[in-house]
């Protein structure tokens, strides 16, 4: 199975990259910028290869790995996530999308949840990619420490889409990463809780300055 990480060059990116590639997938990075995509799929590389993988991850612009593959990981910051999304319509119809958008706002110092007026960023993905299977996952993973390749964590994510099928196949990927746990949450309806426990985990490790904190379910 084909896994592009549409604009997958940050830390949610990262993680994905070099975790899934040890899980067994072909990983493509996808960006903007061809240059941008190959330094960086050069760089999970070298660090599957540091882990004892395999390093083949390939480097493309976003059109082309969207086209390449048979799921997309949205991993665009949530400002342009809904742009790039419109630009890949077409080259995303028909195929499983996940969605880790969390759109947030930051007040007085305080992170915010702020969806759009569809009710959350999956919503709104599925609205604009209306011909493809949008999941929403990975929302609440801490994303520096899941690209520290040296942490350890067991942490839980809350799985939910309108489509069965798809929902079930993300569980998979999920649960192939050493450390995470899929947790089948429902249909899209429940993606704005989702999405609204990032800022909160956000503002508890702020408050009580602790490291980025993840989700268990026990």
């Amino acid at each position: 199975m084909r896994i592009a990480l549409i604009g997958g060059t940050g830390n949610i990116g990262e993680g994905l990259a070099f975790r899934l590639k040890l899980a067994g997938y072909d990983v493509i990075i996808g960006s903007r910028k061809e240059e941008k995509a190959l330094s960086k799929a050069q760089h999970f590389n070298a660090l599957v290869e540091e882990l004892g993988g395999k390093g083949d991850i390939q480097g493309m612009v976003n059109e082309e790995a969207a086209m390449k593959a048979d799921v997309a990981v949205i991993t665009i910051p949530w400002q342009h996530a809904f742009e790039t999304a419109e630009k890949l319509r077409d080259s995303l119809a028909g195929k499983v999308v996940i969605s880790p958008v969390v759109p947030m706002v930051v007040e007085n110092g305080v992170f915010r949840y702020s969806p759009p007026p569809e009710g959350s960023a999956g919503l709104k993905l599925a609205r604009i990619l209306d011909s493809s299977k949008v999941v929403v996952a990975f929302n609440n993973i801490p994303a520096k420490r899941f690209a520290n390749p040296q942490e350890r964590f067991e942490w839980d994510v809350a799985v939910c889409s309108d489509d069965e099928d798809a929902k079930g196949m993300v569980m998979e990927i999920v649960s192939s990463i050493d450390g995470l746990r899929a947790f089948d949450a429902g249909g899209l309806e429940n993606s704005p809780t989702i999405e609204a426990l990032t800022p909160l985990l956000i503002n508890l490790a702020k408050r009580n300055k602790t490291k980025e904190l993840g989700v268990r379910f026990a």
